[in-house]
């Protein structure tokens, strides 16, 4: 494909995504508002894509955690700031639970010891749960009954109140109804997707942006226009592909092969592509491999044939695949690749999509022979249990450097990291530590017997040892006894958007690295 020819597809493609993306966003409107559960019109960040930026970002139609929250806020403030249209792409093609989340439990392996009093860690375990049925695709995760979600709601707030959480009890609580009333919409099931969607916009986290599922993205002409030349040069557009893997994993010094992306498997007349073949109706998806036949290229998935591509004719077969009920969808670096090429001026990413971006770049300019548009990176971490963090990594802090508190404790005077008591004990000591070295030194000089002074010696260094010692026992107790699940649960990034209160008030604090420029088209 020339410059100039996907230079016009993509001003196509923009608008096309930019109407599409609102009437997606205004039909789920249409539904909340239904549901009870919005009043009155956002004001969506869009416009004219043909001169106004797209700014975009994108990710699974998960219950999102704070670093996500993040990057939805943090894209819809920098649209808002600078007047561009802000589209984000619900990746909805993988497979996954829509409705999963964890939430914080007592352990109740530890009996009356889960809840600490005092300045102790307490013991809190991760618990998971789900609000959709059995999950399939991401497009087809369906929200359970309405009193089976009460239910477990029940639970959840129940485990949040032990936990001491009463705040984050209410928070959940006022989104969980939210998803109760969308259950009741349909006797049949709603989407786990959408009402992941709809919950989010109530409470403005990516509230004023457009979005589109990833699977009506890959419907449209302008995407299997923009696929066609790559399955009229499988082989070669597959071997690009290993060659900037191969290059970027040496470039990073990047050993295990499945990073950034696995290599396509390639051979003299058969190869994978990186796209799956999707069946929504069926819930599938399986890995597009082409076969070259005398007659012209193969498209096979899961050992069964799908269609026989011609020449000249490519984008037609793959229109009839579509109307078929299955469609292509891009997988690995060609995600960002085509989101970027088609559509955006730039592209947020959070920490793992940053990582991998850079090889996308080397992909567009090997094969497509033009400069990317830009990606940035936006993420954060917020968590549950800030304040019990802080107290375990102050244990995990002492257990690292207490061996050398016993041997060089001079080193910490001062640092407050002893108390007042054990500093005036351990200055006393090494003051006489110092003159029994200081008698030693002299003794040696005049060629006389030191080994009294160095029995001395080795008592006070005993002796600094067992203060030390003594004075962190306790702190060394209460870090044995927590678990590594107890450690992950305070720990913790990932909890749920909707157990923190003022979430939605404001773009928290975190990293947020928004890069700007005039886009190469």
């Amino acid at each position: 494909m020339s410059q100039i020819a996907l230079r016009e597809l993509r001003q196509q493609a923009r608008t096309r995504l930019v109407n599409s993306a609102e009437q997606y966003v205004l039909r789920l409107s249409d539904v909340a508002r239904r549901a009870g559960l919005m009043s009155g019109d956002r004001p969506l960040l869009t416009g004219d894509p043909t001169t106004m930026p797209i700014v975009m970002t994108g990710h699974q139609p998960v219950v999102f955690h704070s670093g996500l929250t993040f990057k939805y806020q943090t894209t819809e403030a920098f649209a808002t700031q600078h007047g561009l249209i802000a589209v984000a792409v619900v990746i909805d093609t993988d497979e996954g639970d829509a409705g999963a989340f964890s939430f914080p439990t007592v352990d109740a392996s530890r009996g009356s010891l889960a809840i600490t009093s005092g300045d102790g860690v307490p013991h809190f375990v991760s618990k998971s749960t789900t609000l959709a049925r059995t999950p399939v695709l991401f497009s087809g995760s369906l929200l359970k009954a309405p009193d089976v979600l009460s239910a477990e709601f029940t639970v959840v707030e129940n485990d949040l109140r032990a936990c001491g959480k009463e705040s984050a009890a209410k928070a959940f609580q006022a989104v969980a109804g939210q998803y109760t009333a969308l259950a009741k919409l349909s006797p049949l099931g709603f989407s786990a997707m959408e009402a992941n969607l709809i919950t989010r916009w109530n409470s403005d986290i990516g509230g004023r942006m457009l979005e589109l599922p990833l699977s009506a993205i890959c419907s449209f002409p302008e995407f299997i226009r923009f696929t066609a030349p790559i399955l009229e040069q499988p082989f070669e557009f597959a071997q690009c592909y290993n060659e900037t893997l191969t290059t970027f994993r040496s470039e990073h010094r990047i050993r295990n092969e499945a990073n950034p992306f696995p290599n396509l498997t390639l051979q003299d007349s058969w190869c994978e592509l990186p796209f799956w073949v999707v069946d929504h109706a069926a819930g599938t998806r399986h890995v597009l491999q082409i076969r070259r036949m005398p007659d012209g290229m193969a498209l096979e998935c899961n050992q069964e044939r799908l269609l026989t591509l011609h020449k000249g004719n490519v984008a037609e077969g793959l229109t009839s695949l579509l109307f078929s009920g299955q469609q292509l969808v891009p997988r690995g670096a060609l995600i960002t690749a085509m989101l970027r090429l088609l559509f955006s001026d730039l592209f947020i990413h959070g920490t793992g999509g940053g990582q991998y971006d850079p090889c996308t770049d080397a992909l567009i300019r090997n094969w497509w022979s033009v400069e990317p548009s830009r990606f940035a990176v936006a993420s954060a971490s917020r968590f549950l249990f800030a304040d019990e963090r802080q107290k375990l990594l102050q244990l995990q802090q002492v257990e690292s450097q207490l061996r050398d508190m016993q041997y060089n404790p001079q080193r910490f005077l001062g640092t407050s990291i002893f108390t007042a008591a054990l500093e005036e004990r351990l200055s006393s000591l090494l003051l006489e530590k110092e003159a029994a070295v200081n008698q030693m030194k002299s003794a040696r000089q005049a060629g006389e017997s030191a080994h009294n002074i160095g029995r001395e010696i080795q008592r006070i260094t005993d002796a600094i040892k067992v203060e030390v010692s003594a004075e962190f026992e306790p702190r060394q107790v209460e870090l044995r006894n927590l678990t590594d699940q107890n450690m992950s649960a305070i720990t913790s990034r990932t909890w749920p958007w909707f157990l923190f209160v003022s979430e939605c008030d404001s773009v928290p604090k975190g990293r947020q690295d928004v890069a700007t420029g005039a886009s190469p088209w």
